[in-house]
């Protein structure tokens, strides 16, 4: 028997985790001088009206004794445990994680620890975890599915805008002088996850008119129908544009259904207030 773990990094669409219940590990972050240890106890929506307000949020990693908590309680239960965990290129998260594991690797040799970098975040994290869970309903073992999030991580699509690019050089994503060049020029660039699991830029586009068309360029190159059960819109607040930009999706996805979600706190401090995303299994990343 045994369990898959991930964290608040890894979004799906809304009611997926009240039916899948899944162990997850919080990130913390810091809010108008006030540090919150774990992201989730935090109103979403109260979180993105601060994030309008144009108030700095500041992210942390997981705390490492949370992560050894969770894992031991997993253990303890008889279990043995997969981690599907954020991407190395965006935090320390999983190199602090994966020392961890090996203590407990020690502390229980009769239980076997895998963890898996996923080199993604938010919602191409998150259907990550979703066909990991779903072989695992089907039968499959810990190690095929370890293998199975290995070899196709960097399929999974992550194409976004933001309204702006102060958060992600708040971030450190961007350098100071790339946000204002931006800025001024009304450049609202489309972004994507490289292979190393970092932020990079797919096209530079004048407005965000633009920068949507582009997105759905994108989503028609890069998208692989037959590996999809559905597809994600991510969006932080703006879920009217959402539905707009999903249903252009809609028409181009062969009748796979597009579902929506909130993107979690820890991209959402990066990313800023009405940031839009698709996620989408497809063409490996390159």
């Amino acid at each position: 028997m045994f369990e898959i773990v991930t964290d608040n990094a890894a979004d799906l669409f809304e009611g997926y985790y009240d039916e899948n219940p899944t162990r997850r590990l919080p990130f913390s972050f810091t809010l108008e001088d006030h540090f919150y240890e774990k992201d989730d106890e935090y109103p979403i929506e109260l979180f993105y009206e601060k994030l309008k307000a144009g108030k700095l949020v500041k992210t942390s990693q997981i705390n490492p004794h949370d992560a050894e908590v969770m894992f031991e309680q997993v253990l303890q239960e008889g279990k043995d445990l997969l981690y599907i965990g954020f991407s190395s290129g965006m935090s320390g998260s999983f190199d602090n994680i994966s020392y961890i594991a090996k203590g407990l690797r020690i502390k229980y040799p009769d239980r076997k620890i895998i963890v898996v970098d996923t080199l993604a975040g938010a919602g191409g994290e998150g259907l990550l975890v979703y066909y990991a869970k779903k072989m695992q309903n089907e039968g499959k073992s810990m190690e095929e599915i370890a293998e199975w999030v290995e070899n196709h991580k960097l399929n999974a699509h992550h194409c976004f805008i933001v309204s702006d690019l102060i958060n992600l050089r708040n971030s450190g994503r961007i350098s100071t002088l790339a946000a204002l060049f931006g800025m001024i020029v009304h450049i609202n660039p489309v972004l994507e996850l490289t292979t190393q699991g970092k932020i990079g830029i797919v096209t530079k586009s004048i407005g965000r008119k633009k920068s949507i068309s582009e997105m759905v360029k994108f989503f028609k190159t890069n998208y692989i129908k037959d590996d999809n059960d559905f597809i994600l819109i991510g969006h932080t607040n703006c879920p009217e544009e959402a539905h707009a930009f999903g249903a252009q999706i809609e028409q181009l996805s062969g009748g796979i259904p597009v579902k929506y979600g909130y993107i979690n706190r820890l991209v959402s401090g990066c990313a800023g207030y009405n940031a839009l995303a698709v996620f989408f299994m497809g063409k490996t990343r390159v």
